[in-house]
């Protein structure tokens, strides 16, 4: 694979004991403006316990030739697939258990030209148990290792080679591999390939290293028989062409093991760089098995009866095999045949025919089924449904169609509330039904060898009946009344409303309003436009009982005044009112009709009244009062706060001011009280305890009615 998709996925971090580490390979690629982009392919077995991916991965760069560290870099995790299995032996069954993961890292860093160059590495640890060619699987992990030549070779902006296939991750035993195992250069170097020993990185105590370690790291330890060019054993051999990079392999041994692959690129004769990649082969014992397998024709998906006409959709169940010929059986016609994997084929008549499909024909792993299938014309049952009847007296007559002879038998299927339930005749009559519902009715023919049914469905409606309400409540001139219509029917109607004060609506629910008090007729006729028709008419006369308001009516002497003046007189002039209710301001209500009130705060002032008559009706009326407004402002010069309930705040009389802010300090300078509420005062309490007797400072400062900023202190006497 070129590419791995990024499928997002969350996986555990690495801080777990890390294991079952597949295989991995980098390469970079060069950007320009000294910047690479690093690519990391890291592989792992997903039926492990082990370390997830990563998250995130740690990049070691490293000066070359000096090892000086010159960064750690953090490359995030941003998916990961499952790669396929892919495996072509047709008459082999491979294990499934085989489930590798692979996640391609990618980062871009910038590193400065220098003489030297750099390395680039990546650690992970550990490949996990059952590899058969390795000393302590378990404690093994690897190194995964770039270079990036240095000025001094004359090269700049070099990209590394990368590898185009991934190996398959299935071989056969005693069955030869043979594998393109080629890398591309972007830069067009000569690129030579050889079988190598792959790096070790990381631990058991330390599986993700990070930082990683200097370079250059060790390499895996082989078990006893194997080496690089002999990684499946003397009795297993492998090649790889140094030119071409292909791949031949006939490993005998079953089990696991691990292969480094080394590609080195030169220019101009000298060697650039090596990439390593490094890979993990599972060779298993194949079971070779294989099956030809025709789906009968009766548990075909298409299949509804052996009458679905001449074209028969053909499914194939066989297994382990790559090449088919289907024989349809018509021996009039030598090329009734097809090679396809499923085939359609539309047979020249009605019949029984007898169906040949080979697999693998003339392969030494081939096998065969035979099926036979009955081939028939469609019998195209059908009826037509009667029209919707009402419940009363409801009776039904069916009518049965299609392309039969003589001999055909029937079956009618109504179901439990019909009378009769079922019936053999091809035409049925007088069917009635006990309830009203919407019923399936079933009618199945059969014919010869065909059996074949139809399905539709008749209605049985319930017998309209007309009726309607309203939400209820105190309805006061000009009052608004919803209608509910509460008319029983299963069809669609048509509504004609008509309240009593020569107003009408069409709507099934309407809302009127009755302007006027009175008492008021209603009427709904209702016409149901299918199904049981019919013109239903109901009135129900004084109906609405709709009661004349009170006026409510007051006025206010004077209605502009000032703050020095702020008695203001209402005098009520309601009519039809026994309940009287004045609001004047957000604090003060009365029951009084006739009143005076001081409206102290400069500004408007909007008092309103509500009166209620005899019938529980409610009408409201508001007036304005503008008072001048004019800064107030006194403070007193002493208070007594003994418990006596007289004097027992000290609180500045202050109005009309906006930004107000009240302090007090002691004789030490130290704030012992503070407000913004120009109704607060001081209760003479400093962390809930009676202050001393004495001489105390306050401070006011406020913005006046004409937003001038006023501020003003002065003493006063504290006196128990």
């Amino acid at each position: 694979m070129k590419h791995l998709l990024a499928i997002i996925l969350m996986f555990f971090s690495f801080q777990i004991m890390a294991s079952h580490i597949v295989g991995g390979e980098i390469s970079y690629e060069c950007l320009g403006n000294d910047q690479y982009k690093i690519t990391i392919k890291v592989y792992r077995d997903c039926n492990s316990n082990g370390a997830g991916f990563d998250i995130p991965l740690y990049l070691g760069v490293f000066e070359k030739g000096t090892n000086n560290r010159i960064s750690t870099e953090a490359v995030p995790f941003t998916g990961s697939i499952n790669l396929p299995v892919e495996f072509s032996n047709p008459c082999v069954t491979p294990p499934d258990d085989i489930c590798v993961q692979g996640a391609e890292y990618t980062h871009v860093i910038t590193l400065p030209p220098n003489q030297n160059g750099y390395i680039v590495t990546y650690e992970r640890c550990c490949r996990g148990p059952g590899i058969i060619n390795l000393m302590n699987p378990d404690s093994e992990g690897l190194t995964l290792l770039a270079e990036i030549p240095g000025t001094a070779s004359g090269i700049t902006c070099n990209s590394s080679p990368s590898f185009d296939n991934y190996p398959p991750l299935l071989l056969c035993n005693n069955d030869d591999l043979i594998f393109d195992h080629s890398a591309t250069d972007p830069d067009g170097d000569i690129l030579v390939y050889e079988l190598c020993t792959p790096y070790h990185g990381g631990s058991n105590a330390n599986p993700a290293p990070n930082p990683p370690n200097y370079p250059p790291p060790n390499y895996v330890v082989w078990e006893n028989g194997f080496n690089e060019t002999i990684p499946f054993g003397v009795n297993g051999p492998i090649t790889i062409d140094p030119n071409t990079g292909l791949m031949v392999a006939s490993p005998d041994l079953v089990g696991k093991f691990v292969v480094g692959v080394c590609v080195s690129e030169y220019r101009n004769g000298n060697l650039i760089s090596t990439t390593k990649r490094d890979f993990l082969f599972t060779v298993f014992n194949c079971d070779i098995s294989a099956a030809a397998e025709i789906v009968p024709q009766d548990e075909l998906p298409s299949f509804n009866s052996f009458c679905d006409g001449l074209t028969i959709n053909f499914e194939n169940n066989s297994y382990g095999g790559t090449n088919y010929l289907w024989d349809f059986g018509v021996p009039t016609d030598p090329n009734a045949t097809s090679t396809q994997f499923e085939p359609s084929y539309t047979f020249p008549s009605e019949g029984t025919y007898q169906v040949t499909l080979y697999m693998n024909p003339g392969w030494p792993c081939s096998d065969s089924s035979v099926q036979d299938f009955n081939v028939y014309e469609s019998l195209n049952v059908n009826f037509e449904p009667p029209e919707d009847q009402c419940i009363d007296g409801n009776s039904f007559d069916f009518e049965g169609e299609g392309d039969y002879g003589n001999g055909a038998s029937f079956l009618w299927e109504f179901g439990p509330n019909a009378n009769p339930e079922i019936d053999s005749t091809e035409d049925v009559s007088g069917v009635t039904f006990n309830a009203p519902g919407v019923y399936p009715i079933n009618y199945t023919v059969t014919w010869n060898t065909c059996e074949e049914s139809f399905e539709d469905s008749i209605t049985v409606h319930v017998q309209p009946i007309v009726d309607f309400d309203f939400e209820s409540g105190l309805f006061c001139a000009p009052a608004e009344v919803q209608f509910l219509d509460e008319s029983v029917t299963t069809s669609p109607m048509e509504y004609t409303w008509t309240f009593g004060d020569g107003a009408s609506s069409i709507l099934a629910n309407p809302i009127h309003t009755y302007e006027h008090a009175g008492v008021y007729d209603v009427s709904l006729e209702i016409i149901t436009l299918d199904g049981c028709i019919d013109t239903l008419k109901l009135e129900k006369p004084m109906y609405i009982k709709v009661y004349p308001p009170p006026i409510a009516d007051f006025s206010v002497t004077p209605e502009v005044t000032n703050v020095f003046e702020t008695e203001v007189f209402l005098s009520d002039h309601s009519i039809d009112s026994e309940e009287h209710f004045y609001q004047l301001n957000d604090e003060v209500d009365t029951t009084q009709r006739n009143l005076s009130f001081q409206f102290i705060e400069g500004g408007y002032h909007y008092p309103y009244q509500v009166v209620t008559n005899e019938f529980g009706c409610k009408d409201t009326a508001i007036r304005t009062i503008f008072v001048e407004p004019q800064t107030t402002f006194y403070v007193p010069t002493a208070f007594t706060p003994d418990n006596d309930d007289y004097n027992e705040v000290f609180l500045p009389i202050i109005y009309d001011v906006t930004d107000y802010q009240f302090e007090i300090y002691d004789r030490w300078g130290s704030k012992i009280f503070e407000t913004t509420n120009t109704k607060e005062g001081w209760n003479g309490r400093v962390n809930g305890k009676i202050a001393k007797d004495g001489v105390y400072i306050w401070r006011i400062k406020y913005r006046n009615h004409r937003e001038i900023f006023h501020e003003h202190q002065g003493h006063f006497s504290l006196l128990k």
